[in-house]
This record gives C-alpha cells, structure tokens and sequence, in this order.
C-alpha cells in the first residue's frame, strides 16, 4: 500500500468539503440540529399528570392522601373533585386527565379496625409506558402513606449514578451515541457514491490505486471529518445539556472514536450497493436511525425487551457505545470494566471495513 495515494484522497475529500459552503454548513447543522431537536423535543419523564378525585369517603384519612397528590405539584395537576363514576368515566374518555383517585366509602373505618385500606387508582392506558411510570407514582405515595401507619418502619432511599433521576441526561447522552451513528455513516456513504453519479469514480477504475488504497483513504477520510462531529455531540452534551461526567476523557475519547470508525465503515459498505446519492442517504439513514433508536437501550431498557428484541440489541453497535456511555458519564468505571464494549466496538468496525473491502469492485476500464 502506497500512503502518499492514501493521503492524497484524503486531501482531495477535505479540500472538496471546504470549498463547497453549503455540503460544509450540512456537515455541522445535521449533528447539532439532531441534537438539539432530540434532546429538547424527546422527553422520557412524566411531569404534571392530570388528575381528579372521587371521593366517596369523605374523611381526614382521605384527605390527607388527596393532599399528598395535589400537593406535589411537580408531577401531579389536580383538576378538580367529582362526585360520581359516571363523571369519572367521562373526563378519562375525554382525555382530559390520565388518573382518578377513588376512595370507597367507610375507608379510614376500615384502616382503624387493622383491615385492608384500599383505594382505587383509574390510569389511562392509550399510552403503556406514561400509564406505567403514573402507576409508580401512585405507589409510591401509597407506600409512603402504608408506613405512617406503622410508624417503626423507615424507609432511607438513595440512587446511584444518575442521583437527581434526571431523565434529559440519559436523552442528552442517548443522543449523542444516536447521532454519532447516524451523521459519520450518511456522510461516508456519500463519499463514493457521489464519485459513481458525477462519473469520477471512473478515475480510480483505471488508475494504478488498488481497492485497498482507495477505501482506505476513504475510511480515512469519514474519520477525520467525524472527529468534528464528536466534539460537537460531546461539547453539547456536557455544556448545553449539563451532563456531568465522571469516568476518564481519555477513555471517552478512544471509545468515541472507534465508534465512528464503525459508523463510517458502515457508509461506506452501503455505499457499494447504491449508484445514486438520494438513495444512499435514505438507504444509511433508514439502517441506522431505526435500529439505534429502537434496540440500543435509548428508549426503553434492553433488559425489559422480549427475547428477539434482546438478540437484536446486542447486534448494534449502539447498543454497546451507550453502555459505554453511560459507564463514563454517570459510573465513572475504568476500563477494567469497560473493556468488553469497546472490544465490541473493535470488532464491528474490523468486520464492517473487511466486508467494504471485499465488496468493492475496482474495475479496470
């Protein structure tokens, strides 16, 4: 392999990009824009649920638990007190809250005589996951109102790694490794598909350059430009977003960059089934949006998955890189025990630049 042909690619792609102001202004408007529109517009915690309560009780008891939801005004919106179901049933097809809080009558009786104290919680299920976080709301107040009832139980509770339970944090850093996946392997995918349309491909076919050569200097260059979009997505993620970091720059930084190292391997296989640059950039968008989004842990925890969405998972690379992510961000762990993601990483980019390679066609012309 002659280097000087490698670099002189790599010049060719730096030079092209700074002389064309609109490809260079997509270039650094597609990660920040992407970031900006998820970490601001995808919101994962649920604040403010409307609520109203029957009340059929009508005791201190009752009141107490109503006030302990009408209170905490951070995640519950009390819109009003009604007086029957049928009125219950209405505002929740209505839509117009999400929870009713229901107490029978005779409830506090039945808490003073030592029987069961039940009260129902009515939650709109149209949305699963928003009607599974309200009814851990419900029961955590629940609880907390249990113990009162026997005052020798305390209950000291303290979270690990995320301390505040901030969710824009995981959205913030689940972004950065959405986009990171995203931007590097649209943009290498159009690095030979552009010379195919425009007709320069043409050049390398009938040069002295071997295939090796010219997928090199391709990779190469994807990975120099997409170190830009790095320090982009990490400087928003810190800065904008306030994410405190824990664990080593250094280790983020090299389990960053071989992540983009698999991203542009990834454009650039693509980019050797497409001819035409529209279709290579929906056909990269399409593999890698979809899949990182859905099976990487970013929404919803991998571990709660069914067992081909699990099997899935684990065949994504972003699913590694944010749980790399989240190792350095909010664990502070050293690489000890970190290794295994970024010897997964390793492999996927060793895998992704092997396949390019073989199914690349130099022809001579």
């Amino acid at each position: 392999m002659k280097w000087k042909r490698v670099v002189g690619i790599v010049k060719k792609e730096v030079k092209e990009l700074l002389r064309e102001p609109i490809s260079l202004l997509t270039f650094l408007l597609v990660p920040i824009s992407m970031m900006v529109v998820f970490g601001y517009g995808l919101k994962l915690e649920v604040k403010k649920v409307p609520f109203a309560v029957l009340d059929l009780d009508n005791s201190k008891l009752s009141r107490e638990i109503e006030d302990k939801f009408a209170s905490n005004r951070e995640y519950f919106d009390l819109k009003g007190y009604l007086t029957s179901y049928d009125k219950a049933e209405k505002l929740l097809e209505k839509g117009k809250v999400s929870l009713i809080i229901v107490f029978p009558p005779n409830f506090e009786k039945r808490v003073e005589r030592g029987e069961k104290g039940e009260f129902q919680a009515l939650i709109d299920g149209t949305f699963p996951y928003r009607a599974e976080v309200i009814k851990s709301y419900v029961e955590a107040i629940s609880a907390r109102e249990a113990l009162k009832v026997k005052p020798n139980f305390k209950v000291e509770q303290r979270y690990w790694f995320n301390e505040s339970l901030n969710q824009d944090y995981l959205v913030a850093v689940g972004t950065m490794a959405v986009v990171l996946l995203i931007s590097p392997a649209v943009f290498s995918a159009l690095l030979i598909v552009k010379e195919k349309e425009s007709g320069s491909i043409y050049n390398a076919y009938s040069s002295p350059i071997t295939k090796g050569e010219f997928i090199t200097g391709k990779f190469l260059s994807g990975a120099l430009l997409s170190t830009v979009v790095f320090f982009i997505a990490y400087f928003m993620t810190v800065f904008l977003f306030g994410v405190s970091q824990k664990g080593s720059t250094l280790l983020l930084t090299l389990g960053s960059l071989i992540y983009t190292f698999v991203a542009v391997s990834f454009g650039l296989l693509i980019s050797n089934f497409f001819s035409s640059q529209a279709a290579a950039f929906i056909g990269t968008t399409v593999l890698t949006v979809v899949p990182s989004i859905l099976y990487s842990g970013y929404l919803t925890p991998v571990s709660s998955m069914g067992t081909s969405g699990r099997i899935t998972a684990h065949l994504i690379p972003t699913f590694y890189y944010l749980r790399f992510l989240k190792s350095i961000f909010f664990k502070g762990d050293p690489l000890s025990l970190i290794v295994k993601d970024l010897g997964a990483l390793t492999l996927f980019w060793v895998v992704l630049f092997l396949a390019t390679l073989k199914t690349f066609k130099k022809r001579e012309e």
